[in-house]
């Protein structure tokens, strides 16, 4: 999040309420949290027909290939219009599937243009095998743009088990990674002279585990403005221990709005204590099905997996059981009266509210549960994917909700 924005933020709502105008106070909050939840983010995917890209939009929204959300594979492109994919879980992040670009006469202008190129935030040029001029034509107007691009080197699963067939005796992951990579960087430098090989990432859809998914993902992260982080770190599959961590670090950075939103009720005339433990009971049981451990996904888990004992591996009482309003009032009063010293670089204005808001929920208590509670269910989900598929945070495996 943009730190200025929230210091602004910071002193306009301390001043509402020594104003004595809690309502200001709170309506700000209020939409500013709005506004940084519901960001839109579009992302291009592009690539010709047959390169991979349905499967690499189910894997980066966290989906198989059969899921009812799913983007549709191995069927024939006959579309010439984008394809939005939502985000199953975040509707403010779209993937969109383009129409390929490997028609005889593409002309790399016209196709943005008919693709509506302002539409989208950044490009993903996806190819299963080398790229092409076609590519390099398109990255080349995508940047006129200024818009941002990356290189997708797909099916590299499949270009592994295909040389292991072939060559048992000399075959070699490491080298032939790299010769994919060199191919893929030379291809690319006869029209890109800037291209490097951090440029290329050589991903596998159904192994997401390994290569070079988890540095795509971060590379995103790193690259993109302030203000469309959040939506898009919210929106991350599971697929790393640092994907879960990226993804925790994002959620607690908003912690004391959301606190400040939940304790509204206890200060604003009209509005009731019910009313402000549904909102944590609400923002809890969100925390809980964006790391994908919700009974729902809990259960897609044991499935796909075939371990039938990934729930009693759980600790939080909020995965473990349902979560109530009884339950989130019991959690919230074991921490009355803790002092929350966390993210005090973007919110040192929350000791200020705590002593300026009198009412039933102290403002250091509520943020002390919520940030112990997100902290509590991202553990949880390092443990629940481990368990499930034997990955760790030693061999940095994939761990795909």
């Amino acid at each position: 999040m943009d730190s200025s924005a929230t210091k602004q933020l910071g002193n306009e709502v301390i001043e509402a309420l020594r104003k004595g105008n809690p309502a200001e106070a709170f309506e700000k909050v209020k939409k500013y949290l709005s506004d940084v939840e519901n960001t839109p983010l579009n992302v291009a995917i592009t690539g010709e027909s047959g390169s991979g890209k349905s499967t690499f939009i189910n894997a980066i929204r966290g989906l198989g290939d059969e899921e009812p959300e799913s983007a549709q594979t191995d069927v024939v492109e006959t579309t010439m219009e984008p394809t939005p994919y939502p985000h199953p879980k975040n509707k403010s992040v779209t993937y969109w599937d383009l129409p390929g670009i490997g028609t005889p006469n593409f002309k790399a202008s016209e196709y943005l243009d008919k693709v509506q190129f302002q539409r989208y935030d950044f490009f993903i040029i996806i190819a299963s095998e080398r790229f092409k001029e076609n590519h390099s034509m398109l990255a080349e107007e995508i940047q006129k743009m200024n818009k941002k691009f990356y290189f997708v080197r797909s099916k590299i699963d499949r270009d592994l088990r295909e040389s292991q067939e072939r060559r048992a005796k000399t075959f070699s992951e490491k080298e032939l990674l790299e010769k994919i990579r060199q191919d893929c960087v030379n291809s690319l430098k006869k029209d890109i002279k800037d291209i490097t090989d951090d440029s290329v990432f050589l991903v596998s859809s159904f192994k997401p585990a390994l290569f070079d998914f988890s540095r795509l993902l971060k590379t995103f992260e790193e690259e993109l403005p302030s203000h469309k982080r959040y939506v898009y770190l919210r929106a991350l599959p599971n697929i790393s221990s640092e994907a879960i961590q990226m993804k925790l670090q994002a959620l607690m950075s908003i912690v004391p709005l959301v606190a400040l939103q939940a304790i509204a009720a206890s200060i604003v005339p009209g509005l009731s204590d019910v009313n402000e433990m549904l909102s944590l009971t609400y923002r809890i049981s969100q925390y809980v099905e964006s790391f994908g451990l919700d009974e729902k996904s809990l259960s897609d888990l044991v499935e796909r997996s075939g371990r039938n004992d990934v729930k009693s591996l759980m600790k939080s009482p909020f995965v473990k059981y349902e979560i109530t309003y009884d339950l989130v009032a019991r959690e919230l009063e074991k921490r009355r009266g803790n002092v929350y010293m966390g993210i005090k670089t973007f919110f040192s204005w929350v000791p200020v509210l705590s002593a300026t808001v009198s009412g039933p929920m102290s403002a250091s208590a509520c943020i002390d549960l919520l940030y112990s509670v997100l902290n509590e269910i991202a553990d949880d989900a390092k443990v629940a994917f481990e368990a499930a598929f034997g990955c760790s945070e030693k061999n940095n495996n994939v761990l795909n909700v």
